[in-house]
């Protein structure tokens, strides 16, 4: 997908959670357990003006405080919104993709990460605010099979540097869309050397670029498959060869990738 159709499904999908949040902002979001259709449109409003700051400034080198960039108290939250999303796409549309800036995903250091990256978030979020009011409006099956490539490459591919790596002979493929992909199982622990925090034998999952038949295969609509991994849709329609618990071991572990 080229930087142009992102930026269209960016500012599709960040009108549709402005549509959601005028229905009312109070409203309990089933996916994000815990928060309200305002707690989504602040925290995607958050995210956008720290990306925005990011492409905008250049930023380089490290990451922009989180915090600066949350609403201010008693601000009009829908305008603080609408106002950072339209500054998000006018800035992401006349970047170069090329252009070298921070972000957290060391193999890609340019703006094109973010352009992506940001159509991914909004969609997700968008679905969430849709589904505190009852239900989400279509999800381009297209844009939902490069959510899955995302999310399988970016936040669930590998494992820490520091880990140490136990691998299964167990290897899944998925298709979608006319795209495929083939993903290892295994599980990895350690002590994080920054937080100090301990893992054991927590679940993972890499790319593998093996010829033989995979032990499993999934298959489904792009759309099914984005929002399953994202733990926002359920397993209905998707089809699976092999043994079941291969979608529970996937929705384990991006789970725990994407918090």
């Amino acid at each position: 997908m080229n930087a142009g159709t992102y930026l269209e499904a960016i500012r599709s999908d960040g009108q549709a959670v402005l549509d959601a949040a005028r229905k009312g902002l109070d409203a309990v979001v089933p996916t994000t357990p815990g928060w309200t259709v305002g707690d989504v449109v602040a925290h995607l409003g958050q995210v956008h003006r720290q990306k925005t700051h990011i492409v905008r400034e250049l930023i380089a080198d490290e990451e922009p405080d989180w915090n600066s960039f949350a609403a201010p108290e008693g601000v009009e939250l829908l305008q603080w919104f609408e106002e950072g999303f339209h500054e998000l796409t006018s800035v992401l549309s006349v970047a170069d993709p090329a252009t070298h800036v921070h972000t957290w995903h060391e193999p890609d250091q340019t703006v094109r990460f973010w352009i992506r990256r940001m159509a991914h978030e909004t969609l997700i979020h968008r679905v969430d605010a849709e589904l505190g009011h009852g239900s989400h409006t279509a999800v381009d099956p297209v844009l939902g099979a490069d959510g899955v490539d995302e999310i399988l490459e970016v936040f669930m591919g590998g494992y820490p540097p520091w880990a140490e790596v136990v691998r299964s002979q167990v290897v899944v493929g998925l298709e979608s869309e006319g795209r495929s992909w083939r993903v290892g199982f295994g599980s990895w622990s350690g002590t994080s050397p920054n937080s100090r925090r301990e893992f054991v034998d927590e679940p993972g999952i890499e790319l593998d670029d093996g010829d033989d038949a995979p032990s499993a295969m999934i298959r489904g609509a792009g759309d099914a498959l984005d929002l399953f991994l994202w733990g926002r849709g359920s397993a209905d329609g998707l089809m699976v060869e092999g043994h079941p618990s291969v979608l529970l071991y996937l929705r384990d572990v991006a789970a725990a990738s994407t918090g």
